[in-house]
């Protein structure tokens, strides 16, 4: 019994440590909410409006991601408002209106789950998209599904089947008054108007985290990663047999010209003559065939690249800045039950780490869409010009077009160069 008590007492003993956690813990609560407010209204707006441009908006795909921007920043401030509140202020909306508890209990999982099945229905668009749009009976029907207006009714889906999902927390009082008193001083971000607070509900709240796990991270993941999966290979196996095709025809065209013109080709100096020849025109045929080939698979190649590595990014971030709070709120013991200090602090500042986590993935999409879509940084970058000619004047120009598009068609360029030798030469020819 007593190397029992002198086991605990030496793993309780770290009180200094403690007390520097908790330093660190007041004092991330106190910028971290500003941060986020400031970076992530910045970044959300410009998205907005970047996605929201003519040449845009037509676009099923930047539809479903501008109104991901408004539900980040509407996740963003329903977080970090009530942080503010509760830890610059010392105001408590949960405590002085019933409502606000309530609304504040549904947003903080209704909100995420929103966000999470957008991602999805971004991820089922471009499988209806690059998939379907490849087979000829179903290229109308795949044009017709991705519209805006589609767009809207999918969107319209997942937001009232997810609100039915959470409309529970309308239902439950107030479990404040049950909280323990440490639980208070020590917990961070508490949802009084939630189940996990009434011990005769216990039950019924361990399904529900399993319910928020599946919702929220697991099944969104899957299906993402699954559409990754699908797209790429379809793009990469439609390029490889339109090439087939293309290779296919060059080479029957050019040996139905051979049975037609079976003579060899005269020496002469006759140019007019030499463009006539049949033999030299099914050349130039094959030549262009070949030429348009390989420019169509490099193009559709880079396309497959440039979606992948966006899904992938999409992928890669959502999981990862998602998966840490979900997971830490199925696992973590409760605040009151562990024994020293220090686990209270440490388990705090975990907490706090994971919100920071989940809150900056409302922030970063701003930063993938530039890198992985040129179609947004296009557009981003004349909205920067445009801002910049309207306070400085109409010849300032902080960005260059050519700067811009520099990158996507540094390809093309290479593509050219190599495909057509001859018309290079031509062109250097007469400009000397």
């Amino acid at each position: 019994m007593a190397s029992n008590q002198s086991v605990n007492y030496s793993q309780c003993s770290s009180i200094r440590e403690a007390e520097l956690i908790s330093r660190l813990t007041d004092t991330i609560l106190l910028i971290y909410p500003w941060i986020m407010i400031i970076f992530g209204s910045i970044s959300n707006s410009i998205t907005f409006i970047v996605l929201t441009r003519p040449k845009l908006r037509k676009s099923s795909t930047f539809f479903y991601l501008s109104c991901l921007s408004i539900i980040d920043l509407a996740s963003l401030y329903t977080f970090c408002v009530n942080f503010v509140l509760v830890h610059n202020l010392g105001i408590d909306l949960q405590l002085h209106s019933i409502l606000f508890c309530k609304v504040y209990s549904f947003l903080i999982y209704f909100l995420p789950h929103l966000s999470a099945w957008t991602c999805v229905a971004v991820s089922l668009d471009r499988v209806v998209g690059v998939i379907f749009s490849v087979r000829g009976k179903y290229a109308s029907t795949a044009r017709k599904w991705n519209t805006p207006r589609k767009a809207f009714h999918v969107m319209l889906v997942i937001f009232s089947s997810l609100f039915l999902l959470n409309m529970h927390f309308f239902f439950y009082p107030s479990g404040y008054d049950n909280i323990d008193k440490e639980i208070k001083n020590k917990d961070v971000n508490l949802i009084y108007c939630s189940l996990e607070h009434f011990p005769d509900y216990e039950a019924k709240y361990r399904i529900w985290v399993l319910v928020d796990l599946y919702v929220n991270v697991l099944i969104p993941f899957a299906i993402m990663l699954i559409s990754s999966v699908i797209i790429v290979h379809g793009i990469l196996r439609s390029t490889k047999n339109l090439a087939q095709t293309l290779a296919q025809e060059s080479t029957r065209f050019s040996d139905d010209r051979r049975l037609s013109f079976p003579q060899v080709r005269p020496k002469s100096s006759n140019s007019t003559a030499s463009q006539s020849d049949p033999l030299v025109i099914t050349r130039k045929s094959i030549n262009l065939i070949k030429r348009a080939s390989t420019a169509f698979t490099s193009s559709v190649s880079s396309k497959a690249r440039n979606v992948s590595y966006m899904l992938a990014a999409n992928n890669i971030v959502f999981i990862s800045l998602t998966l840490p709070i979900v997971v830490y709120l199925s696992v973590q013991k409760p605040i009151d039950q562990l024994m020293c200090e220090y686990d209270k602090s440490k388990a705090k500042l975990i907490k706090i780490i994971c919100i920071i986590l989940m809150n900056s993935n409302c922030t970063v999409n701003i930063f993938i869409y530039s890198f992985m879509a040129s179609e947004f940084r296009h557009q981003l970058f004349e909205l920067i010009n445009l801002i910049f000619k309207f306070f400085f004047g109409p010849r300032t120009v902080l960005i260059k077009n050519r700067f811009s598009m520099k990158s996507d068609f540094k390809s093309t360029k290479q593509n050219s160069s190599g495909d057509f030798p001859e018309s290079q030469s031509k062109r250097a020819s007469s400009s000397k």
